[in-house]
């Protein structure tokens, strides 16, 4: 009986150091993990940044074709 217990508390010391170990692999970022989410959120900014130059750029587009547009019916009424 005495081996028993021995055995179960062994099983269960074995379980509880194998789950503290993998709550201690997953608990924090390396510096890799660190390096690659901040490479994601700088390419994340440029994109954005890119986007809103490119609306920008065909806002102004718009409105010299529509400046152009009005231009050019006011030179053909005339």
């Amino acid at each position: 009986m005495n081996t028993l217990y021995l055995k179960k508390l062994s099983v269960t010391l074995l379980m509880a150091s194998l789950g503290f170990l993998s709550l201690s692999a997953i608990a924090g970022q390396d510096s890799n993990q660190r390096l690659m989410i901040e490479q994601t959120i700088k390419q994340q900014q440029q994109s954005k940044a890119t986007e809103a130059a490119r609306q920008h750029a065909a806002a102004i587009k718009a409105e010299e074709c529509k400046k152009q547009t009005e231009h050019g019916k006011d030179a053909g009424g005339n």
